[in-house]
This record gives C-alpha cells, structure tokens and sequence, in this order.
C-alpha cells in the first residue's frame, strides 16, 4: 500500500505498522487542485492584498567581484531583472516579495525571499553571499548557500508546516533525480549478500522491481529508470553509506530544510515546477510511478520533486506539538506522489512514517557534501 493509502483507512493492518501522514486531509484531490490553483494567485499578487510598508535589509557579500543582478520573481516566472553593482559589499532593502540573485547576468541561482512582517518572522536583515558556482558534477545540482523560503507561506497547509521562516543552509550538491532502480542494483551487487538486510527493500512484494536471480546470485530489475520504492528508511541510509565508503565523499540523506531549499528553487516556488498547481507539469494524480526525468527540471536543475515517489529525509519527523504522543516514532518524507496533486504536494507539505515501514510510492535521493573529490562515479 502506499503511505496515503495506509493513512486514510487507520484500521488496516499496514496502518498497525506505522504509516501514517502528519494531518488527516478534509478534501479530496479534486477540491485541493481547484485552492491550490486559487490560492497560488492570491499569493503572486493580488492587487488588493494590502503589503507592508516595511522593508528588510539585505547584505550582499561579493568576493570574488563581477556584477551581481538582482531578479524579481513573478507568478510561475521572473518579473525584472537589474544590476546591482560589482562592489565587494552591497546593501540594498528589499520590500516584500521573492527575490533572486546571481552573477553577471547569469540565470537566478542564490534565492532571496522577503517575508511579510505580519508572519511574525521576517528578519530585520538578511545576508547573503554570491561566488560562483562549484564546476558542474553529473548527474548533481548545486544548491548554493543561504536563506529560503521554510513551512507555508500561503496559509493552506497544516499545522506542522508552520511557522514560515526564512533559515540559512550551506551549499550542497543534491541527486539529479531520485534514485533509480539500477542504481539500487549497482549497490546491492557491490556488497557482500550476507550484509544485505532483507528490512531494506520489500523483496519479493509487487511494488518492488528488484529481484534476484536464482541462478547467478545477482539482483536485477526490469525497471531500471523507475525510482526505487517499497525501501525502508534503513535501506535509502544504507546506500548512501556505501556511496561514502566507495568514493570517500560523504554522502546522505537531506534533511528536510535541505530538501525544501532544493525544491522551491531560486524562486522560492510553491511547487518544484511554479507556483500554479499544474497536474500536466509533474508526476502527480496519475496512478502509477514514472521513470525519473521524464519532467522539465526547476530552477536548479532537479527532477521529480515533485511528485512522483515520496522521499525519505534525514530527520525524524517533529510536529511541533509539545504533548505529541508519538514523538520521535517516525522519519519525515517530503516531495509528494504519483497519487497526489493541489495543497498535497506543496514544497511545504509534509509528511511522516515509521522508518520500517516499506511503502509502494516511497523513494529517496542522495545529498552530497560540498568540498570533497570523489574517487570514481557511480
């Protein structure tokens, strides 16, 4: 079953074993599509939405010179872009809105979001620094350091995706896409079988498209670009264990602020593609998972994250509820599948399952720490 399935019907034996989502939905998909799309046209601008005064100091470090530009964000594209100087050290004020920087008029890369002051947590300055970017690893998207946009902005999500604010992160290479099928595969041959857990993967189940085969030993699937799905939480952290052990770099799951930051893209998206729920633009309310890729990427260059499979994190799940009965039981997913659409897949939605637990639309990516040279691709 898959993690949504398992949620909506608490009483099913997969339930016992520990799926479920943060917050019981009260719409069904349809309904979620249509506020979706209207709330997604509120927040690009509404003429009456009456905008604070106020505006947030910006503090922008230039070392290595050239001319940073400033780029304003529009619904589902950028509004203006202008010069702002190539001066080591830079000040503006910014008022609110989503902004985006970059280097000698380069596409947006370093995202920019001014909250409202009425949200309560917009800060009196941000900081920001523009070098450019690492040279290019394939199969891997830079993520620069700095602020973005964290939790629902729109005011439609639940309760755990609140309070929005703007944290920094530092840069990070983040998987293209998911991780695939044949990818798993590689894994599983490389080590030795008695070391394989058979909690990583439900071997054997229908979901999973991974076999091994009786004769040579070896574990093939007949789906190689597909996401792999129906792994545990101990098998997407087994993985990037061996991928830090084979090339000497670290390698990991993101945590959910990563994964968000990542997502929303230089503009601070709602959704990976924009921030009109689009259902032709991603992998969701299909029914049946995709081979990765098959979608335009967003503004970093990533695949899929919306929709498709559900992504397990690095974090345990936190709701943020002081007398939360079942803190510390689960892991966070983020990104949404092939099963939802509208408010459900969201950049700020947020879901949890126990890290045994082996769903049919659950999948994961690999973060690669900045800094360090890999010793051979995989």
């Amino acid at each position: 079953m898959t993690a949504r399935e398992i949620a909506e019907y608490p009483d099913s034996d997969a339930r016992h074993q520990g799926v479920t989502n943060a917050a019981q939905p009260a719409c069904g998909p349809p309904i979620a599509t249509a506020l979706a799309t209207l709330l997604a046209a509120l927040y690009a601008g509404c003429s009456h939405a009456p905008q604070p005064p106020t505006a947030t100091d910006v503090l922008i470090q230039n070392p290595t010179g050239g001319i940073v530009y400033l780029h304003e964000a529009a619904r589902d594209n950028w509004r203006s872009t202008r010069p702002l100087g190539d001066a080591r050290t830079l000040r503006v004020k910014l008022p609110v809105g989503r902004f985006a920087l970059s280097h000698d008029a380069g596409r947006p890369l370093y995202p920019l979001p001014v909250l409202p002051a009425e949200l309560g947590y917009a800060p009196r300055e941000l900081t920001v620094t523009v070098t450019p970017p690492p040279a290019a690893r394939g199969g891997w998207c830079w993520i620069p350091a700095g602020p973005f946009v964290h939790g629902d902005r729109l005011g439609v999500g639940q309760e755990d995706e609140r309070p929005v604010r703007t944290p920094h992160t530092p840069g990070f290479w983040l998987a293209e896409h998911e991780t695939t099928n044949a990818q798993y595969v590689r894994f599983l041959n490389a080590i030795s079988p008695e070391l394989i857990d058979p909690g990583w993967l439900d071997f054997g189940g229908p979901k999973c498209r991974i076999r091994r085969d009786v004769a040579s030993g070896d574990y093939q699937t007949d789906k190689p670009d597909h996401p792999v799905v129906t792994v545990s939480a101990a098998g997407a952290d087994a993985y990037c264990r061996w991928r830090t052990d084979v090339t000497g770099a670290p390698h990991r799951l993101p945590s959910e602020a990563e994964w968000e930051k990542a997502a929303r893209g230089p503009g601070s998206r709602v959704y990976a593609y924009g921030d009109t729920c689009a259902t032709l633009q991603a992998n969701q309310e299909s029914g049946a998972l995709m081979p990765v890729g098959r979608y335009a990427p967003n503004g970093f260059g990533l695949r899929d994250m919306t929709g498709n499979a559900f992504e397990w994190t690095a974090d345990v799940y936190v709701s943020g509820r002081a007398d939360d009965p079942d803190s510390g039981a689960f892991r966070a997913l983020r990104g949404g599948s092939f099963l939802l659409d509208g408010i459900f897949v969201r950049n700020a939605m947020r879901m949890r399952l126990r890290p045994s637990v082996r769903a049919d639309d659950v999948g994961f990516r690999a973060l690669l720490a900045h800094g360090k040279s890999t010793s051979r691709n995989l």
